[in-house]
């Protein structure tokens, strides 16, 4: 069973014995799908695996369509749940983020740049997205905002991720490369403008502080 497995024979297993993991969900018939919800929402809450692994998982076990389906749901229901940890246990977070200079970094830059900033860390590709759902529940933001900035930021990494996992099993090699070099591509925009966007976001971002 693929559920006794920790996060690196996960990985392992997946990358060499991909049909293990789609036999697995695909044991449960019907409820397939909720398996890999499931599956989505413990990795967000508890982030036993990289972030952007189950969304590639998706397309190679549902398909593009209902691959990000299921990965949207999965993202918004663990997303939601650990904004509202970090909120309720509001002093615990706090004070373990104080102990990371990266998140005191971070604060600073959401502080200095308001809710852009936040939408730019939930895009970029790469970036800690399971512990930021954690962080933002800090902040006083409304649910409802951080929901639409955290599903509107997850949309396109999600999206690309999933039709690369799709593709992956119908062994269609041009989609994979499209797509896999798309994503490269505006990574690479994103760092070598990255200081057009920031200094777009001092001049038009409303400030949190």
């Amino acid at each position: 069973m693929i559920f006794n497995l920790d996060g690196s024979k996960f990985l392992e297993v997946f990358w060499h014995r991909p049909d293990v993991i789609r036999q697995t969900v695909e044991s449960y018939g019907p409820y397939g799908p909720l398996v890999f919800i499931f599956i989505q929402v413990l990795q967000i809450v508890l982030a036993p695996l990289p972030g952007e692994i189950t969304g590639f998982i998706a397309g190679y076990l549902f398909g593009a369509f209902w691959g990000f389906i299921y990965a949207m749901i999965g993202l918004t229901i663990g997303s939601s749940i650990a904004f509202y940890i970090a909120r309720y246990f509001r002093r615990f977070f706090a004070k373990k983020f104080s102990r990371s200079k990266q998140f005191r970094r971070l604060e600073i830059f959401i502080c200095r740049r308001g809710l852009l900033a936040i939408f730019i860390c939930y895009l970029f590709p790469g970036f800690p997205k399971d512990s930021l759902n954690y962080f933002v529940g800090l902040f006083p933001i409304p649910f409802r905002v951080f929901l639409v900035i955290m599903v509107l930021g997850r949309i396109p990494g999600t999206l690309a991720l999933v039709l690369q996992g799709a593709s992956l099993y119908e062994k269609n090699w041009v989609m994979l490369g499209i797509v896999g070099g798309l994503s490269l591509i505006l990574l690479g925009l994103f760092y070598w403008k990255r200081k057009i966007i920031y200094e777009y976001l001092d001049k038009n971002a409303p400030s949190l502080s």
